[in-house]
């Protein structure tokens, strides 16, 4: 085991302030909205509240797909939620506890990983800023909000570090960690497979070079250990779902063939992703500069002693590309990890030359700040909307208790702390699936009260906003960047 410095300078300068960053962030009520909210934790909040593994909001969805069951997506994020539901109660304060909590295991499990291959403490606090970027972006259209994908990483970076530690036991652990981020979030498998792949051997050529070294019985236990964690995480699997695989397997696999583009047309599609738009500038010098200095490492091979890190960057390569392979548009994903190599390899690459490590992050930061303009831009310019406003909407509501209301995710936390009306149904998935928003006057039914972001509802159904506020900066107006992102307007 490789350690630059000791568990207590760790927790020290490395532990505490990443547990202070998150604590900050969450009482500044990050991560902020996302659209996708109310169809990750609409099944979780029923699940707390005594009933089905079904997710209620998604009226017109669930009347496509003969289970009714929320098999979009694997159970485990909806009852992890519901049980921390069920104990916190439902509410946005507790929904964003259990993301901060999400939040600091992975940081701090991916601290220890960087520790323990000897990566500067620099390359910890970097990731988790970056990290941050990522899940709690102040430009609520980039933010996960409360998405599954803080704590299927959660999940993974825990997995990882259990394997570091060269026993069946910790195998035993990492393997079932892994297993669970998958049946969590399934695009974690990337990483899963390639980052487990490096560090087991990692850790098996640090044994092969030991002369009593028992090959045989070392992969049997490892083997074991693998086979076990997959039964048991797979058996967890069968029971949340009640071992209706057969209905699970269908619905998941429809949701799917929805979402994700085909395998032979993915790279075509990923390139048009981070290209399009202002992805010149936001996100292509990200892979650019990330591609230079994984070229760089095997270029300077000769200064560059750290097998270890190469191995692992091996490993970061073929995960970004298993991302790319198995779900193109989860670029958040692979722009992550672009980044924890970069900082990584920037670490190392230049640790006996510091000006030039100084340059190198310069050069890095400013990239990283271009990739999140957008974003910060959408921070100073915002405005907010009062209290006083969204009382007012509640009071309608409760007037009208036994109407059906269409809510977003805007409406779901700032007016109702999640404390949804008995009636509500999901607006950003009115209609029936593939479909999901709605586009025409014509998707309002009747006696259905819409309760909605201005800035979405003129963006999908301008015909009844057509203008709201947008950020203008130095004489440009953004289109994309509402300047009230979170004013809620009530159609009756």
């Amino acid at each position: 085991m490789e350690n630059t410095y000791s568990l207590r300078k760790f927790v020290i300068t490395v532990a505490i302030p990443i547990v202070t960053f998150w604590t900050v962030l969450f009482l500044f009520r990050y991560p902020l909205p996302h659209e996708d909210d109310l169809f990750f934790i609409g099944a979780a909040i029923n699940l707390a509240k005594g009933g089905e593994f079904t997710n209620p909001l998604l009226e017109a969805w669930n009347s496509v797909f003969s289970s009714g069951k929320f098999y979009y997506h694997p159970p485990f994020h909806s009852f992890t939620l519901a049980a921390w539901l069920k104990l916190a109660g439902i509410s946005t304060t507790s929904l964003l506890f259990f993301q901060y909590l999400c939040y600091n295991i992975f940081s701090l499990c991916l601290a220890l990983l960087l520790r323990f291959y000897a990566f500067p403490r620099v390359t910890a606090l970097c990731t988790t800023i970056i990290y941050a970027a990522w899940h709690c972006n102040p430009n609520p259209f980039q933010s996960s909000g409360f998405r599954h994908d803080a704590l299927g990483m959660a999940y993974l970076a825990l997995g990882l570090w259990l394997l570091t530690k060269d026993s069946w036991l910790r195998y035993f652990l990492g393997f079932c960690f892994l297993g669970i981020a998958v049946f969590t979030s399934p695009i974690t498998s990337a990483y899963a497979i390639s980052f487990g792949i490096a560090i087991i051997i990692i850790n098996f050529i640090n044994n092969k070079n030991n002369k009593n070294f028992p090959k045989y019985k070392y992969v049997t236990l490892r083997l074991l250990a693998f086979v076990a964690a997959i039964c048991l995480v797979v058996i967890l699997f069968l029971i949340c779902i009640n071992f209706d695989f057969h209905g699970f397997k269908s619905v998941f696999a429809l949701h799917a063939s929805y979402r994700r583009t085909s395998t032979i047309e993915a790279i075509p599609v990923f390139i048009k992703f981070i290209t399009r738009y202002y992805g010149y500038i936001l996100l292509l010098p990200t892979y650019i500069l990330y591609i230079l200095l994984s070229l760089g490492i095997y270029w300077k091979k000769d200064r560059i002693n750290n097998w270890k890190l190469k191995i692992l960057l091996v490993g970061s390569n073929i995960g970004i590309i298993l991302n790319v392979l198995f779900y193109a548009g989860a670029i958040w994903f692979s722009f992550y990890f672009c980044w924890v190599g970069i900082v990584s390899i920037i670490s190392v690459m230049f640790k006996e030359r510091s000006k030039i490590r100084i340059y190198a992050f310069l050069v890095a930061t400013l990239i990283f700040l271009s990739s999140q303009s957008l974003n910060i831009l959408s921070l100073i310019e915002r405005e907010y909307v009062t209290e006083s406003q969204y009382q007012k909407i509640r009071e309608v509501v409760l007037d009208k208790p036994k109407r059906k209301y269409a809510i977003d995710e805007i409406a779901a936390r700032f007016v109702f702390d999640y404390k949804l009306p008995k009636n509500s149904i999901a607006w950003n998935f009115i209609k029936p699936a593939p479909d999901a928003y709605p586009i025409s006057a014509k998707d309002k039914k009747p006696g259905t009260i819409w309760i909605v972001s201005k800035s979405k509802l003129g963006h999908y159904v301008p015909e009844m906003q057509p203008d709201y506020p947008r950020v203008e900066f130095m004489g440009r107006k953004f289109n994309s960047l509402p300047k009230k992102p979170f004013d809620v307007i009530l159609i009756p």
